[in-house]
């Protein structure tokens, strides 16, 4: 889908403090190979921080950014990839409260992995239905330090993080216009993280523990030598969405400036990825993942955060954000860099409050 007049006006984010993997290797919870095969150095944790609160941090922070009013936000997008809170809550509304307080709609978007890409498409097209509505927040966070999750071993390849993160979307001009966005799904590979349990009851329910390991072999067993083909398949309709994207943004693909990409601790993962793709891993970011982790549905946009934060921006980037979740859905989305924001633009989003404990309810 081709965007106009969609402008990025703010990001922000909620990184907690660091766990180091050699640490955690000392201690017997990860494996020294793992460590190095994988490239991980530093795993951001939470630890008793709620995934909301994370989430209520990123937005205060990409609010004071943005510089808008309340009454200039018409919709609040809030995703995730795990739990986040009481069974028959409203994450969003809690969010809302925290942040906004206005009468706006909050609602989540629930897609793994692909959720903060896929708020963002939907956030999108519900500013673009009407003319009336000005500006849009979405927002992701995760916080994987439940007793159902062994965050060092529920992914073969990866550490799964906490964080939280935040983009102010606005129809006024900003520092980067979104010029395209768009999902793929592969339905037929939807097993691939279904595993082997029953549908019903949900096996978190009956205590069972996140593995996507298991989910992989259940694949297997069930598609048998078609499961071979994932990688193919996967690959081609990814390249052909991001053909679509930088199309409709009007550049090629060889105009890219970054791909922001789920988190990778080593070039080799992350080449195998993008590389079906047609994208060269030298576009991405393993050194800011390494002393993070992979966290959930938040990565493209703390590493978008990450590249606005430490200057690497340049007037005229294309910047592909490309992820993949459950289902199997890819989404991916072209932005181009207008007026990167300068460190005096940037301090008005210093000083947020932490989202240790609850947060009150006030604005921000």
């Amino acid at each position: 889908m081709r965007v106009e007049g969609i402008h990025l006006a703010a990001t922000g984010a909620h990184i907690p403090p660091r766990t180091s993997v050699q640490e955690a290797v000392r201690r017997g919870r990860y494996e020294q190979e793992l460590m190095d095969s994988c490239g991980w150095r530093a795993i951001a944790t939470a630890r008793g921080t709620a995934a909301p609160d994370m989430a209520v941090s990123a937005v205060r922070q990409a609010l004071r950014r943005s510089g808008l009013p309340p009454d200039d936000i018409d919709l609040l997008v809030h995703s995730h990839a795990y739990h986040q809170g009481p069974d028959g809550w409203s994450a969003p509304h809690y969010i809302l409260r925290s942040t906004l307080a206005t009468p706006i709609p909050a609602f989540t978007v629930e897609q793994g992995c692909n959720a903060f890409l896929s708020a963002l498409e939907t956030a999108t097209q519900y500013l673009l239905c009407s003319p009336s509505r000005t500006g849009a927040v979405v927002c992701s966070a995760d916080n994987f330090g439940a007793p159902s999750v062994d965050r060092w071993h529920a992914h073969r390849d990866a550490v799964l993080a906490d964080a939280g993160t935040a983009v102010v979307l606005g129809k006024r001009p900003g520092w980067a216009r979104l010029r395209s966005v768009e999902s793929v799904s592969l339905p037929q590979f939807e097993i691939l993280n279904r595993g082997h349990d029953p549908i019903f009851p949900p096996p978190v329910t009956a205590g069972k523990k996140l593995d996507m390991n298991e989910h992989l072999e259940a694949m297997v067993d069930e598609l048998g030598p078609k499961a071979a083909d994932i990688g193919t398949q996967y690959g081609a309709s990814a390249t052909k969405l991001i053909e679509q994207v930088t199309s409709e943004a009007g550049i090629a693909v060889t105009d890219l400036s970054k791909v922001l990409h789920l988190g990778a601790g080593s070039t080799d993962f992350l080449d195998s990825h993008l590389r079906p793709m047609g994208l060269d891993a030298s576009l991405g970011d393993v050194e800011f993942f390494r002393d993070v982790g992979h966290a959930g549905a938040t990565d493209v946009g703390l590493q978008l955060n990450h590249l606005m934060e430490n200057g690497s921006l340049r007037r005229g980037d294309h910047l592909l954000m490309v992820s993949a979740g459950p289902g199997i859905m890819v989404t991916a989305a072209v932005l181009t860099v207008d007026d990167p924001p300068g460190p005096d633009e940037l301090a008005a989003g210093d000083g947020t409050p932490s989202a240790e404990g609850r947060t009150d309810g006030g604005p921000w």
